[in-house]
């Protein structure tokens, strides 16, 4: 759905360019919880998942090497996380080989970091040298989102969020079989309502 230009339907701005019209995301992202409100004086865990994205592709063989859609049709996300039944069978794909080589390349610079001797400096290089491979690993389902990349792959974005929601929820249903209660939740992370004081 295209959003309208102005108001009153003049398409050029101030500077008399014209405006380009945005898209709005034609698929499903990420899950919020509805928040219980309230005042809590308990404490409260705040659960992340870590990466969940680039976990999911890495997790369910996510790529277009793995998933082909049906053509000329529109594949639903409940239809394409069908095709992930039979992911044992298939190699890897490209794209979850190339987030698990930066995740690795990451968690070997991290490691680095705990050298004594390192100066200052060294210090500083290392931690955004994994800065930047974390920010890399992150960005490849937005990628696979954004109209204009030329990995764009709806299908696949859409896929990617289908299971983020599906893993909150299951998430949600498992914290309260245990006797907790999910206050929040936000496409990556719950908030969990401890009743414990200390």
């Amino acid at each position: 759905m295209l959003e309208d230009l102005e108001e009153d339907g003049d398409s050029e701005n101030k500077k008399g360019k014209k405006k380009v019209p945005k898209k709005n995301a034609s698929y499903a992202g990420g899950l919020v919880l509805e928040p219980k409100v309230g005042f809590y004086d308990k404490l409260i865990l705040l659960m992340d998942f870590n990466s969940l994205y680039p976990s999911i592709i890495q997790e369910f063989n996510i790529c277009f090497t793995t998933i082909h859609p049906q053509k000329g049709t529109e594949n639903s996300p409940q239809e394409m996380a069908l095709l992930l039944n039979d992911r044992d069978s298939w190699e890897e794909g490209i794209l979850p080989r190339e987030i698990r080589k930066l995740v690795e390349s990451r968690r070997e610079v991290k490691k680095l970091l705990f050298d004594p001797n390192l100066t200052a400096e060294e210090r500083i290089q290392l931690d955004i040298k994994q800065k930047a491979l974390k920010i890399s690993a992150n960005s490849m389902y937005g990628c696979l989102g954004f109209q204009y990349s030329r990995f764009y792959a709806k299908h696949l974005a859409a896929l990617v969020t289908f299971k983020g929601r599906e893993i909150l929820l299951n998430t949600k249903e498992m914290v309260e079989k245990i006797g907790y209660d999910v206050i929040y939740g936000d496409t990556d992370s719950i908030m969990i309502q401890t009743n414990c004081a200390t």
